[in-house]
């Protein structure tokens, strides 16, 4: 049976600056605007964060201690940003795709695999 799970987050500039370290151009706005990008990035992994978030939800602790995850990040992610997880879950699979709903874009996508025997 084929399960849907929606989830949402709001990237803030502290949420950006709480999950990367000081000094890079995720973090510091002047270093960003040097770079000549648009405002604090957010880093790729926490862009991915609304759907690790639901498949640990899902799949509990199994997922955590012997699950797999492969993702590509494919769009930017900006303080601001509001993000849409999708995520398709299959009973030991799943796919999900993030989209920045700021941007109408997608940031992230990827698989996940759960498994029962470690």
């Amino acid at each position: 049976m084929t399960q849907q799970i929606t989830r949402s987050l709001t990237i803030s500039e502290e949420l950006v600056r709480a999950y990367s370290r000081r000094g890079n151009y995720h973090s510091d706005a002047t270093m960003s605007a040097d770079l000549q990008l648009p405002g604090l990035v957010a880093q790729g992994v926490q862009a991915a964060g609304p759907a690790y978030g639901a498949l640990l939800d899902a799949w509990g602790d199994e997922f955590l201690a012997h699950g797999e995850i492969e993702m590509r990040f494919v769009g930017i992610v900006l303080a601001g940003d509001t993000l849409d997880a999708r995520i398709e879950i299959d009973d030991d699979t799943a796919t999900f795709e993030v989209v920045n709903t700021t941007s109408a874009r997608t940031a992230v996508v990827g698989t996940a695999r759960r498994s029962r025997n470690p």
